[in-house]
C-alpha cells in the first residue's frame, strides 16, 4: 500500500525541530533545528505543504475527535480502523507515536501531523491530526503545565475546500493540572490570536479539560468572540469531571448534519463523530 509521509513539529529543550519522518522501524529521525517562535509566550513551529486536495467531497466531510488515552487500552487500533473508513479528518489527543501507531498509520495510508509535546519510552506524545489529504499549512503550539512541567499541545492547520475556501482547524489538549487560570488562558489566547485572522470556516476541537466552571466560561468567551457555535451530540456520552464535559467541538461556516459522542471502551474518553456540510 502506498505510504504517506507526515510531519512532526517538535519541541524540546527550548528548541523546535521540524519535519521528523517515519523511518523503516517506525521511529522518528530529526533533521536540522530551526528558529524558535513564540506567540503570547507559547512556543510555535509551522510547516507548509504542496499538492493539497480538498478535504470535503461534494461539500461534505466527516470528523472524528477523540482523546485516545495514549493507546493504553486494548482494541484502540480496531477502533481507529473502524473510524478511519468514513472520516476524512481525525483529531486525536494524547496520541503516543511509537512503532504500533506508526505501523497503523502506514497501513491506513493517511497523512499525519503531530505536535511534539514530550517523548517517553521511544514514543512521541502530543495531539495528532490524521487526514486523507494533506493540509495546506500546519503549526504546532506547546504550553508547559505549571506544576508537572510537561507540555500540553495544539495543532493549527488549514485544509483546502472544494468551494475555494480554507478550513482552519485547531486540535487542542488543554492545560490540566492547575487551579489558577493564567496558564490556561495563555494557551487559549495564542490559538485565538491565530483564529482571529481567519475569515472563513473554523473547527476548534479537542480535550479542553473544562472541569471547572471558570475554565468552561473562558472557553465559551473565546468562542463567542470568534463567532463559533457549540456542537451538540445525540447520544452524548462524553467524559465528565465534577459534572462538566471535557471534550468539545466548536465550529463556524459549517452545518452539522449529525453528531454523536459514544464511549467505545477503547479509551477513557468517548469518541465524537460528526457529519459536516460546507455552507459557503
Amino acid at each position: 500500500m502506498k505510504r504517506r509521509i507526515g510531519k512532526v513539529v517538535a519541541w524540546g529543550s527550548a528548541i523546535f525541530v521540524p519535519a521528523a519522518v517515519i523511518g523503516v522501524n517506525g521511529y522518528f529521525t530529526v533533521p536540522d533545528s530551526t528558529q524558535l517562535h513564540t506567540v503570547s509566550g507559547i512556543h510555535r513551529q509551522c510547516v507548509d505543504y504542496t499538492h493539497s486536495l480538498p478535504l470535503d467531497e461534494q461539500g461534505r466531510f466527516s470528523l472524528l475527535v477523540w482523546n485516545i488515552y495514549k493507546q493504553q487500552r486494548p482494541q484502540w487500533d480496531t477502533a481507529l480502523s473502524h473510524y478511519h473508513q468514513p472520516h476524512r479528518l481525525m483529531l486525536l489527543q494524547e496520541a503516543s507515536f511509537g512503532p504500533q501507531l506508526a505501523r497503523w498509520i502506514t497501513q491506513a495510508s493517511l497523512h499525519y501531523d503531530q505536535a511534539y509535546a514530550f517523548a517517553m519510552q521511544d514514543a512521541v506524545a502530543g495531539v495528532m491530526n490524521l487526514s486523507k489529504v494533506n493540509p495546506l499549512h500546519s503549526c504546532a503550539y506547546t504550553a508547559v503545565e505549571p506544576y508537572l512541567r510537561l507540555p500540553k499541545s495544539a495543532l493549527y492547520s488549514e485544509y483546502k475546500l472544494s468551494n475555494g475556501e480554507r478550513l482552519a482547524v485547531v486540535n487542542i489538549h488543554s492545560i490540566n493540572f492547575t487551579y489558577a487560570m493564567a496558564a490556561y488562558k495563555k494557551q487559549l489566547a495564542a490559538l485565538e490570536q491565530a483564529l482571529a485572522r481567519v475569515d472563513g470556516p473554523i473547527i476548534l476541537a479537542g480535550d479542553f479539560n473544562t472541569w471547572s466552571q471558570r475554565r468552561l466560561d473562558a472557553v465559551r468567551a473565546m468562542v463567542t468572540r470568534l463567532s463559533l457555535q457549540e456542537m451538540r451530540y445525540h447520544p452524548d456520552e462524553r467524559m465528565t469531571k465534577f459534572g462538566l464535559p471535557l471534550d468539545h467541538v466548536f465550529y463556524r461556516g459549517l452545518s452539522v448534519e449529525k453528531a454523536s459522542a459514544i464511549d467505545n471502551g477503547a479509551s477513557d474518553h468517548a469518541a465524537i463523530e460528526a457529519q459536516l456540510k460546507v455552507t459557503g
